[in-house]
């Protein structure tokens, strides 16, 4: 996971994490709801196709085990940024 302010990034960088993000979601000024931006893959089953998302939703695509691309900009100039490679860490127990 990347983040961060925006204003840290060039604008080639900047133009690279929309590019290589399957979806992107945009904060409204509605607290707790995001803007889908842009979608560049089927989304999966049990997430609509919609243009406004929660938290608990965008939550869920983050977490999905297809592990999608996913970048959000929030309104005080933030990034967050969720590769579709990223390895979610599996629990052992310890004896």
């Amino acid at each position: 996971m990347n983040q961060g302010h925006v204003k840290d990034l060039s604008k080639d960088e900047q133009t690279e994490l929309q590019e290589i993000s399957d979806l992107i979601f945009v904060e409204t000024i509605a607290d707790g709801f995001y803007e889908l931006k842009n979608i560049q893959i089927k989304l999966p089953e049990g997430i609509p196709h919609g243009r406004i998302y929660t938290r608990d939703k965008i939550g869920d695509l983050l977490l999905n085990e297809k592990h999608f691309s996913i970048l959000i900009e929030t309104n005080d100039n933030k990034y967050l940024y969720q590769s579709s490679t990223v390895k979610i860490p599996e629990y052992h127990e310890i004896s």
